[in-house]
């Protein structure tokens, strides 16, 4: 006896499996996750050049419960320059560049185009990327600098002085 796709054994038809909402991109006890991108060091040792995207994948609002909550992308473009963080040299004993992680990097970029950037919230329904047009405020760009050094283990002191010193002296670099 042979048996055909779609019937059992006694050739009644099985009904196909309703299709499953594919799973989150991102572990749901895992509150962040950022790509460590490939880059490169600039000739004059100032600057620093992506050679591939930087990717942050986020659960928001932190600490929702997970229906309540939605998955949040942001992707920094391949070729992007940046400085990690703009600490002037004379506190470099206490605060280098490059001690406050990858976040300085989407920090950068979000100033830079002044907030105005596409955001990307996963749809739970059919598991792809949609984009949310909605701008960034300077507030919530450094809040999501604080978010990913916590994140990337940034000791609490540095994160403080690295979010006040955004707050209260990043205005001007602002292209909003």
């Amino acid at each position: 006896m042979t048996e055909r796709a779609g019937s059992d054994v006694a050739g009644a038809s099985i009904e196909p499996a309703a299709p499953q909402a594919p799973p989150p991109p991102l572990p749901t006890d895992v509150p962040g996750r950022v790509t460590s991108p490939a880059q490169m060091l600039s000739a004059d040792f100032r600057s620093f050049r992506l050679l591939e995207a930087a990717r942050y994948t986020w659960w928001n609002p932190l600490g929702a419960p997970e229906p309540e909550r939605d998955v949040l992308r942001l992707d920094v473009p391949e070729s992007f320059t940046h400085d990690f963080a703009s600490v002037p040299r004379v506190l470099w004993m206490l605060i280098s560049p490059l001690d406050l992680g990858l976040a300085s990097i989407f920090h950068d970029w979000l100033y830079r185009k002044g907030g105005q950037v596409t955001t990307l919230r996963w749809d739970r329904a059919d598991g792809r990327w949609d984009p949310v047009e909605k701008p960034w405020s300077r507030r919530q760009t450094d809040e999501l600098f604080a978010r990913m050094m916590r994140e990337q283990g940034v000791p609490k002191w540095r994160r403080r002085a690295a979010y006040l010193a955004v707050r209260f002296a990043g205005g001007s670099s602002w292209r909003g």
